[in-house]
């Protein structure tokens, strides 16, 4: 008896194997694959407008035929209370089943972000369909549905370079940053608020949506980066842009590389110098009551260009560039942080900072740390150090 179940449990444990796995598999030629997604708040309406932008499989995939006349993307708009209902809504509209594998790209209307987005993202973490690494933008002045209909150069898909460009830009100037759907639910359950990357329609938008704006040297509507969108309890309160956008990636430890302008002793802003490496770190305590944040910037540059006759081989004439390096970085840093306490918002993690290395000092000023954020003192020093000047010392143009 005792060998006929052991036997009996030796074939109940060898069936699993005889399973395909593929269960749940769909064909390729089956799914609508969505490369972005905008969404957006109706006017005077809990209802969401989901615009998914979808690849057209037959412009992308032939060079000749009936494929080669047709947009390489397809874009559909539906409107409910849930996200996942103007998804599964829209499948009125489209022939096949979106699918969301290889979706590169978020954008967020303005109003949206104003009304809120904190719930937006709830269904990113419930569904195995969505993906937590699709980067996350807000658009400017224009609603998000206008944004997935834009046709792009230099890529087949639209969503796939406005997501490069994001990456591009923060990494290359410095004033924005790659967030995306992971790190911003993150920051939700962090202290203070956060920042998200916007972006910009400037031209004709009717114009950007055909394809044969493509065909001309210049685009007549082209979508550009455009400064940081600053968060409060999930809520858009303000915008930074310019220096304070580069003095909070500063704040943020997050510039990569970045180009500053500065002063000689013969001309203002003639010297450019690319910042190729840069490290900040952040102490804070409380001090009487009010919050004290301690910042450290070490970064080094190269002397890219010149507009100046700059005897570069003298060290001299190094430090005082150094010098003002130091300057211009401590005046965009202090813009971004009165500009960030003006708006009663800590974009820094000064916060949780605070949280993580002094309890008792976070228990003094946390219960109202909005307030407390907006009275604190910065303490910055900034090391500045050039470290090359490029293929050359001096100018092939002498002041002789």
């Amino acid at each position: 008896m005792k060998a006929k179940w052991i036997c009996c449990l030796v074939i109940l444990s060898g069936l699993p194997l005889l399973l395909t796995s593929c269960w749940n598999s769909r064909e390729l030629n089956e799914l609508a694959i969505v490369s972005g997604i905008g969404i957006d708040k109706l006017p005077g309406k809990e209802e969401y407008r989901v615009t998914f932008q979808l690849v057209n499989p037959s412009a992308t995939s032939s060079s000749t035929g009936p494929g080669k006349e047709q947009s390489t993307i397809a874009v559909y708009s539906a409107n409910d209370n849930t996200l996942f209902g103007a998804m599964r809504k829209a499948s009125r509209k489209v022939s096949r089943q979106l699918f969301f594998a290889h979706t590169q790209l978020v954008i967020l209307g303005e109003s949206m972000a104003e009304s809120g987005i904190d719930h937006v993202f709830d269904i990113f973490e419930r569904s195995h369909e969505l993906r937590l690494n699709s980067a996350v933008l807000i658009s400017r002045d224009t609603d998000a549905a206008s944004m997935m209909k834009q046709l792009q150069r230099a890529e087949t898909i639209p969503s796939i370079g406005i997501a490069k460009k994001n990456k591009n830009s923060s990494h290359l100037w410095g004033e924005n940053r790659y967030v995306n759907v992971k790190e911003l639910i993150s920051g939700f359950t962090g202290e203070g608020g956060m920042t998200i990357s916007g972006i910009r329609l400037i031209g004709d938008k009717e114009e950007g949506k055909k394809k044969s704006d493509l065909e001309q040297t210049e685009s007549s509507a082209n979508i550009v980066m455009s400064g940081l969108g600053v968060l409060k309890d999930g809520k858009l309160v303000g915008w930074l842009d310019g220096s304070e956008a580069r003095g909070t990636l500063w704040l943020l430890d997050k510039i990569d590389e970045t180009t500053l302008n500065i002063d000689s002793e013969e001309k203002k802003e003639s010297t450019a110098v690319n910042i190729f490496t840069s490290e900040t770190k952040v102490k804070v305590d409380v001090r009487d009551g009010v919050p004290v944040f301690h910042v450290h910037i070490l970064e080094e540059g190269t002397v890219i260009e010149t507009k100046d006759t700059l005897e570069l081989s003298n060290r001299e004439v190094i430090r005082k560039l150094e010098d003002n390096l130091k300057k211009i970085t401590k005046e965009e840093v202090t813009q971004a942080f009165q500009a960030a306490q003006r708006m009663n918002t800590d974009v820094f993690n000064f916060g949780n900072e605070l949280k993580r290395v002094d309890s008792d000092g976070w228990k003094s000023v946390g219960k109202d740390w909005d307030h407390a954020f907006a009275k604190g003192e910065l303490d910055i020093h900034v090391e500045a150090f050039i470290r090359n000047t490029g293929m050359r010392l001096n100018p092939f143009l002498s002041s002789e």
